[in-house]
């Protein structure tokens, strides 16, 4: 059985305009990468259990960790939430989201995280 600890937000974070063709929507649309130093992982495997998200009215967006794609959010404009499936991060991932809108306003999202005690992996863990 899980035993969670909060690991808490990250910063806010914006998207920005994307300009090398990352975003596969194409070049323009929105792209909000939240970084190593942004999700701040120090455990063996921690969960991003909510994602608190604005965005333009009527867009959707892709999520990547890494390299590969995770999930479709059919409503870019509200929080994200799959506490059955959260998405799982270690140390040096990075998570991308990815709109197919180039529209105001200026997407934001704040990742909310946590990590299960319980796992082997996490035990070595000082929560002090």
């Amino acid at each position: 059985m899980a035993d969670y600890f909060d690991l808490g937000p990250t910063l806010p974070l914006t998207a920005v305009a994307d300009t090398n063709g990352q975003n596969p929507f194409g070049v323009g649309f929105w792209t909000l990468t939240a970084a190593e130093q942004d999700l701040n992982v120090k455990v063996a495997l921690a969960e991003i259990y909510q994602i608190s998200i604005d965005g333009p009215i009527g867009s959707s967006f892709k999520m990547r960790r890494n390299g590969r794609d995770w999930n479709f959010v059919l409503q870019g404009w509200a929080n994200y939430c799959d506490p059955i499936e959260p998405l799982f991060v270690r140390p040096g991932d990075y998570i991308y989201l990815f709109w197919n809108s180039t529209r105001a306003p200026t997407p934001t999202a704040t990742f909310w995280l946590r990590y299960d005690t319980a796992l082997p992996e996490n035990s070595a863990v000082n929560n002090g």
